[in-house]
């Protein structure tokens, strides 16, 4: 106690319990999963992780120099997956977007790449020094804030605008369960001669089952990289990237790997990969007969008057839409799906994924049973019923939400881009406020969430549009997280580029 308080660093709390006490605590509870890891801690075949925690002595091999058994358990990783060649990724999906990005650009050529890719996809095009040219989603035909598909057209106009475009990357599916057409863009980005990389990280499981859209792999891809742990029984972190084709340096991507990979790499988690992949191999068909089986049950049988349950291209992602007016009649509509997430979690005990501003996002894998599907469908049914006799009590209507805006401006290049990403992430900069930065070049990430499409990119030029959208959607109740001020009172900016 004196410590703390002549030393006032020392934030934690002695008696507190710790992680690992936590975790054990939490878990033992009757909380259901409906989220990641797809293993929902159902992995049987995991042991005291100490008894397998080992290095590189004899006879196990190198990941980065696979020749033994490694390289067998990435072979049957290939087969499985019907790639020419897999690796495994113990950084996860974000060392394989690092890598496939640098194994496919080089310094001063143009990527062209959704503008809802993940972070690390903007980090590896900084890293490389290259230009981005930006796809934009289109629309959903729903109600909702849900990132919409790129169009093989979209990518065909784009190409042909320049011929500096090295390579094109796409994410499919999103958070949500979109799927674009990636035979279509593999077609169009083969015709001029160039790599596509497909960050399938939420779609592993894709073409395990017919219910289920068919892999970016069998489509023409000649990159793809899938979040095992996401939607399969494996552990947190653990991934795979696959190579088709003969339009990437392979030698590179494997040199690369290598970098943005631990030296060393977890036994615990190459053993994870190589039993999920066993376990599909041996088994695959009848468990994803039983998921297939159980999701049509539970979308059958949950009917809903006021609450939505809205589908995507994969139904293992379920979407829940409330109605704009919550049984709270003191709640706003912006608070609607939170409202609809603590109760989910605090009252009938089930963890959702993920709560949007007008959605709320729930998790399933081949590894949930009968018992999760019906207590969501149970909790689900009980609060469509307290909808009903509050709004019939209230005589609310219940208007339709807004379709998402688009945010990213059309597609191709951005006409605000003024620096490429590692200019303006390199710059010097200044604080200013966000309402009067009009005019000057961002030298930050203002992302919106959802759905996840950055507002404004390092080296993009605010504009009044986007101070005026971004300060209307915080309203809202939109997420506008930067790294130098959340509440956007201030955002960092260019001052002087190296």
């Amino acid at each position: 106690a004196d410590k703390k308080q002549n030393n006032p660093q020392l934030w934690y709390n002695d008696s507190a319990m710790t992680l690992y006490d936590e975790l054990k605590e939490y878990c033992a509870s009757d909380v259901y999963p409906f989220h990641m890891p797809g293993h929902k801690r159902r992995a049987a075949w995991l042991c005291d992780p100490r008894r397998i925690d080992l290095t590189e002595i004899d006879g196990f091999d190198n990941l980065h120099h696979a020749e033994g058994i490694l390289r067998d358990a990435e072979m049957r990783a290939a087969r499985l997956f019907k790639s020419s060649e897999t690796h495994f990724l113990v950084n996860g999906s974000t060392s394989g977007i690092l890598s496939a990005i640098g194994a496919c650009t080089l310094p001063g050529k143009t990527l062209l790449m959704a503008r809802n890719s993940h972070r690390s996809a903007f980090n590896a095009a900084a890293l490389n020094r290259v230009t981005c040219a930006y796809l934009s989603p289109s629309d959903m035909a729903v109600p909702c804030d849900i990132n919409g598909r790129i169009s093989p057209e979209q990518v065909e106009r784009a190409l042909g605008r320049s011929e500096q475009v090295c390579a094109v990357f796409l994410t499919s599916p999103t958070y949500d369960g979109v799927v674009s057409d990636v035979a279509g863009i593999a077609e169009a980005a083969h015709r001029h001669g160039i790599p596509l990389i497909v960050d399938e990280a939420h779609g592993a499981h894709f073409g395990m089952h017919p219910l289920f859209p068919e892999s970016s792999v069998k489509l023409g891809a000649d990159v793809v990289i899938h979040s095992l742990h996401k939607t399969l029984p494996a552990l947190t972190q653990t991934a795979l990237i696959h190579v088709n084709g003969d339009l990437v340096d392979r030698a590179r991507l494997r040199r690369l790997l290598s970098v943005y990979q631990t030296s060393s790499p977890s036994y615990v988690l190459m053993a994870s990969i190589d039993q999920c992949i066993h376990l599909l191999s041996e088994e695959g068909p009848a468990l994803f007969d039983a998921f297939a089986q159980r999701l049509d049950h539970f979308y059958r049988e949950t009917e809903l008057k006021h609450l939505s349950l809205l589908r995507t291209d994969d139904p293992s992602r379920i979407l829940i839409r409330p109605p704009a007016s919550s049984p709270d009649r003191e709640e706003s509509r912006e608070q609607a799906a939170m409202h609809l997430y603590h109760t989910l979690r605090r009252r009938f005990r089930l963890q959702p994924e993920m709560a949007s501003v007008s959605y709320v996002l729930m998790l399933s894998s081949v590894c949930d049973d009968d018992t999760g599907f019906t207590r969501l469908k149970d909790a689900l049914l009980t609060l469509d019923l307290e909808y009903e006799d509050t709004l019939r009590k209230a005589d609310l209507s219940v208007p339709k939400k807004e379709g998402y805006e688009d945010i990213a401006g059309g597609d191709g290049i951005s006409p605000d881009m003024c620096y490429t990403l590692a200019q303006a992430l390199d710059a010097r900069t200044d604080t200013v406020p966000f309402a009067s930065s009009e005019g000057r070049i961002s030298a930050e990430f203002l992302t919106l969430y959802p759905p996840g499409i950055p507002l404004l990119l390092p080296g993009e030029r605010i504009t009044a549009s986007i101070i005026h959208r971004a300060l209307i959607l915080r309203e809202k109740g939109y997420s506008l997280p930067g790294p130098a001020d959340r509440s956007l009172r201030t955002i960092q900016v260019c001052k002087e580029i190296p």
